[in-house]
């Protein structure tokens, strides 16, 4: 599952909220945050036809950034490694607030690539710099999370059929289902 934009006319946020640069926070290593925070503020600039999608592409916020029905959705799922922060964006020109946006923390982790069938660019240090075909080695899938971060490269979040399933048929916007081998 990947955050990626599907139309011209959909909005992406670049900044990072203040209160996130500041404090250091990252909401995308996998790890539970037993840490309360103060609502987070996010000031963006909409352009004219812009609109929003279910799950913001909002770079700067270290996690998914979902909406109130993406939400219940998880919750009637009843997907428990999830975690929520609260999150205020303002647009800058009209100040207009909106709280139906909440950043979420996948919460898990695991290592499953069959390095041998993958193609990938690797650093000198080994981490993941370009995906060209993704390969997963077999596991046992009733013992692996619904949803978890691929441990190899922690930007990228595995869904199983049952979530990819129930999200397409609510029309979720914000999110593209790869398989692994048509990755990259």
């Amino acid at each position: 599952m990947a955050t990626e934009l599907q139309d011209d006319d959909e909005i992406i946020i670049y900044s990072t909220p203040p209160y996130i640069k500041n404090n250091g926070l990252n909401f995308s290593r996998g790890v539970y945050d037993p840490k309360i925070y103060p609502e987070i503020e996010l000031t963006y600039t909409k352009d004219p036809g812009e609109v929003f999608t279910d799950n913001l592409a909002a770079i700067g916020c270290n996690g998914l950034v979902i909406n109130e029905k993406i939400r219940q959705k998880i919750k009637e799922l009843n997907i428990k490694n999830v975690q929520y922060f609260d999150l205020k964006l303002i647009d800058k020109d009209t100040q207009k607030e909106n709280i139906d946006y909440k950043i979420a923390n996948v919460i898990g982790t695991v290592n499953c690539l069959d390095y041998d069938n993958c193609d990938l660019e690797l650093s000198s240090t080994g981490s993941i710099l370009f995906i060209e075909k993704l390969a997963f080695i077999n596991l046992d899938e009733d013992k692996l999370p619904e949803i978890f971060r691929l441990g190899e490269f922690l930007p990228l979040i595995v869904v199983n059929d049952r979530i990819k399933q129930a999200f397409e048929a609510e029309g979720f916007t914000g999110f593209v289902f790869y398989k692994p081998e048509d990755y990259s």
